[in-house]
């Protein structure tokens, strides 16, 4: 069943119903569902669909060149390409009036194969492709060099796409659609454990339970999700292990630049390096405090990717337990009663992204056009705070302010007036609404301190 991504195809269409040539670049990290994506967009179109390969230029030609013949003559005589050049021009005296795709997909593979690939592409687009009826698709798991090498200024292909797609994993609710039949706590759990990667999303099995799941993927030796991060990176990097071990540090806590040089004994030039390229393909990812960027002691680096978050949160310390046979065991002592805490970051993103949503779509009193954590010092208290959800307007300085609780105990009155009283650190912001987020629900001393404080009291099954 395919899910999700209605919008990519409106996208995919209105490119391909476009008169004359065109050119998207479509990229995204592995698993996230570009192939599904354009296998579902192609399925009924005159396609060129070549998958390339780690192999050598030659190998890719001959590949290549069966997906023309196999699109274009299909059981007829055809002649033997001698370069790409000659395959990029055959395409072209076979465009005609209607509308002809061509999909290169894990073009960068290509392109390492013949390092003259982009060069010819673009001497063909602008000579002969240029007048005539042809949709073209380059798509790549690699985002550093999709990035680098074909959307660049660099790049022989820079200014000859008329548009570009970076497929990022589904949201919480399009995620929640691949378990339709959990409850909203173990949807939320589902988003949590994969990062919205539609691969990753697929593979939970309907009429198993989630704890099951999770054991399956992640805690047996056999799982797909066992070795799954070790995997990603070996196709990033030539050696993972300073990379992993980067990963480790950031997982277990460590944020700042000099802690992390420190627990990891990389010096700081070579740590900048190495967290720009995680970075360059989003396992990390920095976070700067809302309306409070200037204060760089408050900013610090975090595992972005939502997979490799919970992997090296649990999977790494217990790699020597699930090899033994014991990952049932593991998971039930050292994770599962950590699950719900773990869960606390997913539960502020999904908030913001919640508060983001409704601020858009008219449904607070302020427009969002930014959502974040706020982080910083409580003058007034003379300690740090910080604010779970904080959306703003920064043209009429307005802000909504939030809390988010992931766990199964009823939020009381206390809590609820502490964020009433967090308000002023968001000055001169003019605060309009206050939302609550909570797992487990409000007492009655809760429900009235909403109701008297003005702070709407909001449930997982909501955001949803």
């Amino acid at each position: 069943m395919f899910l999700g991504r209605d919008r990519e195809l409106s996208a995919l269409e209105s490119e391909y119903k476009s008169k004359g040539f065109r050119m998207t670049i479509v990229y995204g990290r592995r698993r996230v569902g570009k192939t599904e994506l354009l296998n579902k967009f192609s399925e009924d179109k005159e396609v060129i669909f070549y998958t390339a390969s780690e192999a050598s230029a030659e190998n890719n030609l001959t590949g290549f060149e069966g997906a023309i013949f196999e699109a274009l003559s299909p059981g007829g005589i055809h002649p033997h390409f001698r370069s790409f050049e000659e395959a990029f021009l055959y395409i072209g005296e076979h465009a005609g009036k209607k509308k002809l795709l061509v999909i290169i997909d894990e073009y960068p593979y290509l392109a390492e194969s013949d390092k003259s690939i982009s060069s010819v592409l673009q001497k063909c687009i602008d000579t002969d492709w240029k007048d005539k009826n042809i949709y073209l698709i380059l798509c790549g798991s690699s985002i550093s060099f999709m990035e680098d090498e074909v959307l660049a200024g660099k790049s022989p292909l820079y200014g000859r796409r008329t548009s570009q797609m970076d497929l990022l994993p589904f949201d919480y609710k399009r995620s929640a659609e691949f378990v339709p039949d959990y409850t909203f706590e173990e949807k939320a759990i589902v988003y949590g454990v994969t990062g919205g990667v539609a691969k990753y999303l697929k593979l939970f099995e309907a009429g198993m339970s989630l704890e099951d799941n999770i054991k399956r993927l992640f805690f047996s030796e056999s799982g797909y999700l066992f070795e799954e991060p070790k995997n990603l990176l070996r196709q990033e990097f030539r050696d993972i292990s300073l990379y992993n071990t980067i990963i480790e540090v950031v997982a277990d806590g460590a944020t700042k630049m000099n802690e992390i040089s420190q627990r990891t004994g990389i010096s700081t030039a070579g740590l900048t390096q190495a967290l720009n390229k995680l970075m360059k393909v989003r396992i990390i990812k920095k976070f700067i405090p809302i309306l409070n960027e200037k204060n760089k002691r408050y900013s610090g680096y975090a595992v972005g990717d939502g997979m490799f978050r919970f992997w090296y949160r649990f999977v790494s310390r217990g790699t020597t337990a699930i090899t033994r046979g014991f990952g049932t065991q593991y998971f039930e002592t050292q994770v599962k009663p950590f699950i719900h805490e773990f869960m606390g970051y997913v539960f502020e993103e999904m908030c913001q992204e919640y508060v983001m949503e409704q601020g858009i779509s008219g449904s607070l009193p302020v427009f969002i056009s930014e959502t974040g954590k706020w982080t910083g010092q409580d003058n007034d208290k003379k300690q740090p705070s910080d604010i779970d959800v904080v959306g703003i307007d920064r043209v009429k300085k307005q802000a909504v302010i939030g809390e988010c609780k992931f766990r199964n105990k009823k939020v009381d009155s206390n809590e609820i007036e502490t964020l009433a009283n967090r308000r002023r650190l968001v000055a001169p912001y003019n605060v309009r609404d206050m939302l609550y987020f909570s797992l487990g629900g409000y007492d009655k001393g809760a429900l009235a301190k909403g109701e008297e404080l003005g702070v709407r009291l909001i449930e997982v099954s909501d955001i949803y």
